[in-house]
């Protein structure tokens, strides 16, 4: 992955200024914007399975964690998170499917700490639009939206009505229409991960620094990255039996030189 780089990024940075919408042009196809992203993830040489060191701190100076994130291209992420109180949750994540455990003992009704970053990784269009859907959102659709002074993609589409009748953000994915730098995802479960501004890490590798965590309910949270390299993460490491396996990284490691 080290040797892809300026060259993928520079057509991504091409594609933009033909993807990029005018008051009167009409919105690009999900296609076109999918493969675009795709592009930008390639130049970003996040493509390969990664391991994230992160930070977890819960908003009104609840208790901290820290902790590992790998996720996989293929839709695939997990976390094992060290809370200062002493115990360890495990978080998985495979598709809409959101499992976790507490000291190998499965919670209910977990916090969705753990965000489906592996949208960030995909390196095809077809990839991407598979990921969208694994996670409920509409592949083929998308709309213009705006977040703060920017403009954006939304891939799946951007509000509906719930029961009440309250207008209420659908699954879904931002980018920016200049950059093509992800900004927001939306869960199925009306969780939203709000992506802060991307930083070069070991190998070239280009990640948000920061990803605020605002569920349904009342507890927020943030995720704070601090490293991030490739890795050796094979599919079968994202089994629901490592919930409740032992302590360590079972099949994880170094990518082979």
């Amino acid at each position: 992955m080290r040797g892809i780089g300026r060259a993928p990024f520079r057509l991504a940075i091409a594609a933009l200024l033909w993807l990029a919408p005018s008051a009167q042009a009409a919105v690009p196809s999900a296609g076109k914007v999918t493969r675009a992203i795709a592009d930008a993830n390639r130049g970003a040489s996040r493509t390969a399975p990664l391991l994230l060191e992160v930070r977890l701190l819960i908003a009104g100076g609840g208790a901290s964690a820290s902790g590992v994130i790998a996720t996989h291209p293929n839709g695939l992420a997990r976390l094992e998170l060290a809370s200062v109180m002493g115990f360890v949750e495990r978080h998985l994540l495979r598709g809409t499917e959101y499992r976790a455990s507490r000291d190998g003992q499965r919670i209910e009704d977990p916090h969705p700490f753990l965000p489906p970053l592996f949208l960030l990784q995909a390196g095809s269009g077809e990839a991407l639009a598979a990921a969208l859907a694994s996670l409920g959102m509409h592949s083929e659709e998308i709309v213009l939206g705006r977040i703060g002074d920017r403009d954006c993609y939304v891939l799946g589409g951007r509000l509906h009505p719930d029961a009440q009748g309250q207008e209420v953000l659908l699954p879904s994915f931002w980018v920016d229409t200049r950059t093509l730098e992800p900004l927001r995802i939306v869960g199925a479960d009306g969780t939203e991960y709000r992506l802060g501004e991307v930083q070069r890490f070991e190998g070239g590798i280009r990640f948000p620094r920061v990803i605020e965590i605002d569920p349904p309910g009342p507890l927020r949270a943030r995720l704070e990255v601090v490293g991030v390299t490739q890795a050796e993460a094979p599919a079968a490491a994202f089994q629901t039996e490592w919930l409740t396996g032992p302590a360590g990284e079972p099949g994880l490691g170094a990518p082979a030189p």
